[in-house]
């Protein structure tokens, strides 16, 4: 058996134990497999974080294009609305993840794994 922790937000873990079918000899084999582990934890992370999440899929795909750089303007057009419907998306996501402004909102998404 091979416990492997996976820390999430507000100094909380995730324990994970995983049992072969077989035993390990060494700690190698027991280190290959907590690093397959951990090498899929950013996707369970997001899995867990999208279903968690109160992010509207329009929300969080605006994040996203910001989080990349993009001006509201540029990603209305990458998503064929108007400003001023992205801005709208931005204040929402900015509501509900009880920040200020969109970069704070960008770092608490991340942080959360929501993008």
């Amino acid at each position: 058996m091979v416990r492997v922790e996976f820390s999430l937000p507000a100094g909380r873990a995730f324990e994970c134990f995983m049992f072969s079918p077989r035993e390990l000899t060494d700690r190698t084999e027991a280190a290959l497999l907590a690093w397959s582990a951990l090498n899929i934890w950013p996707l369970v992370k997001r899995s867990i974080a999208n279903a968690r999440s109160r992010l509207s899929p329009r929300e969080r795909e605006c994040l996203e294009l910001a989080f990349q750089g993009k001006t509201a303007r540029e990603t209305a057009l990458e998503l064929q609305c108007t400003e001023r419907t992205v801005n709208y998306h931005l204040a929402n996501a900015m509501n509900k993840l009880k920040v200020d402004n969109k970069m704070a909102a960008i770092q608490r998404a991340c942080w959360l794994g929501a993008i």
